[in-house]
C-alpha cells in the first residue's frame, strides 16, 4: 500500500524553506533554521524545513546512527519557529534530476520564495549538485538563494558527524555545546528486576530509542523531566554487567524523587556529564555502594546549576 504524503499548507505568499536533514539540530544547524525563519516573519512566508524521515546516508548502505529521532526533532523545529516539517521518503527523490527536484517539490510543492542550505549540501540525483547549481537552478524560477557559511567551534566545524563521535566517547559536554542542548532521549519506562529497589536505589529503566547513537557505556550526571517536573539523576548506560544483562540500555537513579511508580509513563533523560565508565562488581553490595556515590557526585554536579522540584 502506497503512504499517503501529509497535506502542504502553506500561506499564499509562498514559502520559505531550509534544505537539509538536520540531524541533532546543532548550532551550524541553526544558523540556517533562524537565518530562514526570521526571513519567512519579515516577508509573511511559511517558514518550512524540507527534509527527509531517514538519513538518506543510511538508506545509501552506509551506517549512520542519529542525535535527534523524527519526534524530537520535529519539536525542536517547532521551539524555533518551523511551521511546516515537510518529511519525505529519501527514495522518492533520490533519482530526481536536480532540475526536476527544484521544480517538483520547491516550485509546485512548496511554492518557496527564497530557499536555505548549508554549505555543504548536496541535492539531485547521486548527490551531484551543489549550493551553486541549486542557486543556478532556482534563478530560473525566480526563487532567491542563501548558503549559510559553516559554523567553528573549539577550532573546528561543526557537525552532526563530529557531534556523534563525541557522544560515542563520552564527551557529553563537549556534545552539548556543540549542539546548543543538553543530548538526550525520551522513551517509556519498563519494568526492570527490581535490584535497585533492594538496594533502596530504585531505577527507571528505559530502552535506547532505535538507531540513536549510543553514548559510551558508563555513569553520567544527568536531569530527568517525569510529568513535567525535572529532577537531578545519575544515569547508567550500558548492559549492567553485574546483574548479567546484555542489552544496552538506560538505568537510572532519582536520588530526589518519592512519587509512585511511573511504569508505562514516557520520561525524558538529558545527559549533562560522563562520571565513569561502566564496570562489573563483585557483589550486590559494592553496586549499592557505588551507585549511592554516583548519586552523590550526580548532586553536587548539577545542584547549583539548577532549581528541582521538592
Amino acid at each position: 500500500m502506497k503512504e499517503q504524503r501529509e497535506e502542504i499548507i502553506i500561506s499564499k505568499n509562498g514559502s520559505a524553506v531550509a534544505l537539509g536533514f538536520f540531524d541533532g539540530i546543532h548550532l551550524g544547524h541553526r544558523a540556517v533554521i533562524t537565518r530562514m525563519v526570521s526571513y519567512a516573519k519579515e516577508k509573511g512566508l511559511t517558514p518550512v524545513v524540507y527534509t527527509f524521515k531517514k538519513n538518506p546516508a543510511s538508506l545509501l548502505g552506509k551506517s549512520c546512527e542519529i542525535i535527534t529521532p523524527n519526534e524530537e526533532r520535529r519539536a525542536i523545529l517547532k521551539e524555533i519557529g518551523v511551521e511546516l516539517v515537510a518529511e519525505d521518503d529519501f527514495l522518492s527523490v533520490q533519482n530526481m534530476l536536480p532540475e526536476t527536484f527544484v521544480q517538483k517539490i520547491l516550485v509546485k510543492r512548496l511554492r518557496a520564495k527564497k530557499v536555505f542550505c548549508g554549505f555543504n549540501y548536496h541535492f539531485g540525483k547521486g548527490g551531484r549538485a551543489d549550493s551553486r547549481d541549486l542557486k543556478k537552478i532556482c534563478s530560473v524560477y525566480h526563487i532567491e538563494t542563501e548558503t549559510l557559511p559553516p559554523v567553528v567551534a573549539q577550532g573546528d566545524t561543526v557537525s552532526s558527524t563530529r557531534i556523534r563521535n563525541l557522544i560515542k566517547k563520552g564527551e557529553i559536554s563537549e556534545a552539548n555545546k556543540l549542539l546548543g542542548y543538553n543530548f538526550g532521549f525520551s522513551s517509556v519506562i519498563e519494568e526492570g528486576n527490581h535490584i535497585g529497589r533492594l538496594m533502596e536505589t530504585p531505577t527507571i529503566n528505559q530502552k535506547l530509542p532505535e538507531g540513536l547513537a549510543i553514548p559510551k557505556f558508563g555513569v553520567y550526571t544527568s536531569i530527568v523531566t517525569v510529568e513535567g517536573k525535572t529532577y537531578p539523576g545519575v544515569t547508567n548506560i550500558g548492559v549492567k554487567p553485574t546483574i548479567g544483562n546484555y542489552s544496552p540500555l538506560s538505568e537510572t537513579w532519582l536520588p530526589k524523587y518519592n512519587g509512585p511508580s511511573l511504569y508505562g509513563k514516557k520520561t525524558e533523560v538529558r545527559l549533562l556529564l560522563f562520571q565513569r565508565p561502566e564496570r562489573k562488581f563483585s557483589s550486590i553490595k559494592e553496586l549499592e555502594d557505588a551507585i549511592k556515590r554516583d548519586g552523590q557526585n550526580a548532586l553536587r554536579n548539577i545542584e547549583s546549576l539548577y532549581t528541582f522540584e521538592k
